[in-house]
């Protein structure tokens, strides 16, 4: 069973097709990337110092469980994003947060998402053991 974490990646990664939906609640979707964004950045880090591309090791749990509070539906995370971009709500630092969490720092994304990885909030439910 794929993680939400993982599922968001996928979706935004490829892009609805076919049978697209619409995003039913996008301003507070755009709040919630701002938030998530903020949330991810490493803690003492300013603005104009910081590049989401040079590493991936800002990227923890806490960061990754900030998909879970999206405030729509699994489905609808691609479709709020196409048209959070089209509409230029979304601001730099956000989309390359987002590009740099699903694309340059996908392995450590789905790394860490994965079942039974260190950010799987069910391992002691799923009996997962130790991890290496």
């Amino acid at each position: 069973m794929l993680s939400r974490a993982t599922t968001l990646a996928a979706l935004i990664l490829c892009a609805s097709r076919g049978h697209a939906r619409t995003c039913s609640s996008l301003q507070q979707y755009v709040d919630w990337a701002l938030v998530w964004t903020s949330n991810c950045r490493p803690s003492g880090v300013v603005d104009t110092n910081f590049s989401w591309f040079d590493t991936c090791t800002w990227i923890d749990c806490d960061c990754l469980w900030g998909a879970l509070s999206a405030p729509v539906a699994t489905d609808e995370l691609a479709p709020c994003l196409e048209e959070s971009v089209a509409k230029e709500l979304l601001g730099q630092e956000t989309k390359w947060f987002l590009t740099s969490l699903f694309r340059t720092c996908r392995t450590q994304t789905d790394e860490l998402s994965k079942p039974c990885g260190k950010c799987d909030k069910y391992r002691d439910f799923n009996q997962c053991g130790a991890l290496e």
